[in-house]
């Protein structure tokens, strides 16, 4: 059984052609819709935005009483400490990842 997106075999062609390079273009296209534009996909919202979305992280007794700990010794919030600190380690990853995946 074929795929409805695979090309008519000659045996099987209908009445139609089929432009093959128009549609290697499009596949090709369609991996990374956002590569022709030249935009990386966090391109298109304000980094200084304030933030509006929750990101749950499953920590264990141990990790979490560290976090506490430094919270209390910090003085600040343990979001604030995981916004600081995680952060940076993100954009950074996204950058390299975009990086490798556009070569």
């Amino acid at each position: 059984m074929s795929s409805k997106f695979s090309l008519p075999t000659e045996a099987k062609k209908s009445s139609k052609s089929v432009d093959t390079a128009a549609l290697e273009a499009f596949t090709a296209g369609a991996k990374d819709r956002r590569q022709g534009l030249g935009q990386r996909p966090w391109d298109e919202h304000d980094q200084n935005e304030a933030p509006k979305h929750n990101v749950s992280i499953r920590l264990n007794e141990y990790h979490l009483e560290m976090l506490r700990y430094l919270s209390k010794s910090m003085d600040i919030s343990q979001q604030k400490i995981l916004r600081k600190h995680v952060l940076p380690v993100i954009e950074e990853l996204a950058e390299e990842t975009y990086k490798e995946a556009n070569k």
